[in-house]
């Protein structure tokens, strides 16, 4: 239901702008995937901007892993595939030059990055979407800086797992149309919250470092 609100959305003649708010584990990364492979098969680019280094890694990695070969692009890739890359501000130099080369040429459809994607380096082929991870995290501006590098202005997708009062959703977010998962997929486990002392916090620590 939320994927064909979106894909509504894209295929509208203005630029979609719409708010995704879901649980941890709700499936908002499948969501924005199905809506990031519908641009780069119209031959455009997404980018997915996440707040930290270890989220973007997060994302990428179950991004590779959801498409399988269809994320390893290039000479050795199928035909239909795309080249999924990473743009952080600990990318080494040489892997850098690498990915803005990518994803200049058009190469990389997919580009997950923290606030380095937001660098004046940066040039896009042909940006099509911008999905921003928890967007509290990043300024006006900053999203701006992004938008506005396109050549016509992108579609945005806003994901959130933090619950948005109908109140605040009609203020801050009220240029956006908002969409919610209501539900957990069927095999997921329950999120299990834990409050830690002072007097059990060392032994807590040691156990979650084992895990």
């Amino acid at each position: 239901q939320v994927s064909d609100e979106i894909f509504a959305d894209m295929a509208r003649q203005r630029p979609m702008q719409r708010l995704l708010q879901g649980e941890v584990g709700s499936g908002k990364t499948v969501v924005a995937l199905r809506a990031m492979l519908a641009v780069v098969d119209a031959g455009g680019q997404a980018v997915l901007l996440a707040p930290t280094e270890v989220l973007a890694g997060q994302h990428a990695a179950s991004i590779r892993a959801l498409l399988g070969p269809l994320g390893e692009g290039g000479l050795l890739g199928p035909d239909q595939s795309t080249e999924v890359v990473v743009l952080t501000g600990s990318t080494p130099a040489a892997a850098r030059r690498d990915a803005l080369a990518r994803i200049a040429s058009g190469e990389a459809g997919i580009i997950v990055g923290t606030h380095a994607v937001l660098a004046d380096r940066v040039e896009f082929a042909d940006l099509g979407l911008v999905i921003v991870d928890e967007q509290h995290r990043f300024g006006v501006e900053q999203r701006a800086a992004l938008t506005d590098r396109s050549r016509l202005r992108p579609h945005v997708l806003v994901l959130t797992a933090t619950p948005i009062p109908r109140s605040v959703a009609m203020t801050v977010f009220g240029d956006l149309e908002v969409s919610t998962l209501t539900e957990l997929p069927g095999d997921r486990g329950e999120v299990a919250t834990t409050v830690v002392d002072a007097v059990t916090r060392p032994a807590w620590v040691e156990r979650a470092w084992q895990r």
